[in-house]
């Protein structure tokens, strides 16, 4: 009799235990989203996301529906906290990698598991990519907008010689040479244009984009240069230790490490130790190059703004004085103007090489691999300086 009052104290007891585990469940599932819910990876990647300041960013999720989110996003000319916003919600290979995660990535399981530090890589590599993209689509745009200018000018005197040349005031060599300048410029202007639209594509690919979604504005020029770069005098072991991979393959390595017993085991060992070594070698020198262009970025930039546009703006105001005064040629002038929107467009791509060495910087020391990043691609700045100094002589 005994024996089966405790059998039926145990049969109600593991009843009971089981309604509240149904009810704690009932409860949390109350609590989420359908879909498990995102806000512990949200918090996670805090500080990590490249072109956002602040305020927490919005992830794919498939129980809600972002497309008037994103509308709004687009209503005004792109910024670059716009861009990366867009893409995070709407970046098909993004969307696709977190689903693969599915459960993984949400609220129902811990927050550093290998999911979830996958999907921060992910998370910072698009965002720097898409901050890339935005980037070279609105140098592009401001670059070939100066060319326009240049063209305009270099037009402007080959009309003018063609009509001295038929009153007799210049000679054919004078005018052919302001017509090679034209077609120089022309020739500078279309492969200008082409980058324009090649770089929009770019970033409408990023960005996820198609139909009308696509027909957005873009803002005029890129953002200030910052008063000053930063200063990373440690900036390998910031890389180094923003690397979770590696930090658990270190980890892993120093697990099953063991005392060899065997030849084979030695060179296992040392097999082990060189690959681990091999990735801290890596990391360390594409540090050391990723602040090295960033800092030579800077101060290329820096010195265009501060030294050469305003040199330039000074020639081109003394040589209208002097016209004014009947002291130099109109085809001074007009050469000297050209000249300006040519260093103008040099100015703007170096800024372009600034910002995109800034991302790619800030995406390493997030902990993102270089090669997730895609290329900086385009012109340099120096490309377009034998063009500049061309259009001043």
């Amino acid at each position: 009799m005994q024996a089966t009052r405790r059998h039926a104290t145990r049969t109600l007891t593991h009843q009971l235990m089981a309604i509240t585990a149904g009810m704690l469940i009932a409860g949390t599932s109350w609590a989420l989203p359908p879909d498990g819910g995102t806000s512990r990876l949200q918090a996670q990647i805090a500080g990590k996301v490249i072109g956002i300041q602040g305020a927490q960013v919005a992830l794919p999720q498939p129980s809600v529906d972002s497309r008037a989110l994103i509308a709004q996003l687009l209503k005004s000319p792109l910024t670059n906290d716009a861009a990366v916003r867009i893409a995070l919600l709407n970046n098909p290979d993004l969307q696709s990698a977190l689903a693969r995660a599915a459960m993984g990535i949400t609220d129902w399981q811990d927050a550093d598991n290998l999911a979830k530090r996958q999907a921060q890589v992910d998370i910072t590599a698009l965002s720097a990519r898409a901050t890339k993209a935005w980037v070279q689509a609105v140098a592009s745009a401001q670059g070939a907008q100066a060319l326009r200018e240049a063209k305009a000018t270099a037009e402007a005197t080959g009309e003018l010689g063609r009509r001295m040349v038929q009153a007799g005031n210049l000679s054919k060599l004078n005018q052919a040479q302001h017509q090679a300048k034209l077609s120089e410029t022309a020739i500078g202007l279309a492969r200008a244009e082409r980058a324009e639209f090649a770089a929009r594509e770019q970033l409408i690919q990023v960005l996820g984009l198609w139909g009308a979604q696509a027909q957005f504005t873009i803002v005029d020029t890129l953002p200030a240069l910052p008063e000053a770069p930063l200063d990373l005098p440690d900036v390998e072991a910031q890389v180094l230790a923003a690397r979770t991979d590696l930090t658990q393959s270190i980890t892993d390595w120093q697990i099953k490490r063991k005392p060899p017993t065997t030849p084979a085991d030695l060179w296992d060992a040392m097999g082990d130790a060189a690959t681990v070594r091999s990735a801290a070698v890596q990391l360390r020198s594409q540090a050391r190059l990723a602040y090295f262009n960033y800092r030579s970025s800077y101060d290329i930039a820096q010195h265009l703004q501060t030294q050469v546009l305003p040199l330039r703006k000074f020639i081109n105001e003394e040589l209208t004085l002097r016209y004014n005064g009947m002291l130099t040629s109109v085809f001074d002038v007009l050469a000297d103007s050209q000249a300006q929107s040519q260093a103008l467009n040099t100015a703007t791509l170096a800024a372009r090489d600034f910002w995109l060495a800034q991302a790619d910087l800030q995406a390493l020391l997030a902990g993102a691999p270089l090669e997730m990043l895609g290329t900086s691609t385009g012109p340099t700045a120096n490309d377009a300086t034998p063009a500049a100094s061309s259009a001043g002589h």
